[in-house]
């Protein structure tokens, strides 16, 4: 039994998609993100994530993505 947690454990990534995803970025696009965080109430959420994900196909949805900047997902309680 202790293995299987244990490997499991090995794996875990920690996060959300969306925080693992961008931690994955170029410090210079991490960076851009920081920024978009901290004025998420000016900036469409949904209209970045759409120009986004045709350019890059996000690996997540627009919900994940909105609560992540706006501060209430739950990788940031």
């Amino acid at each position: 039994m202790l293995d299987i947690i244990e490997k499991h454990l090995a794996d875990a990534s920690y996060g959300c998609v969306v925080e693992v995803w961008i931690g994955h970025l170029p410090e210079e696009e991490q960076a851009a993100f920081a920024r978009l965080k901290e004025h998420s109430g000016l900036v469409s959420i949904s209209q970045v994530f759409q120009e986004l994900d045709k350019e890059v196909k996000l690996p997540f949805k627009l919900t994940a993505f909105r609560s992540h900047l706006r501060g209430y997902c739950s990788c940031q309680k």
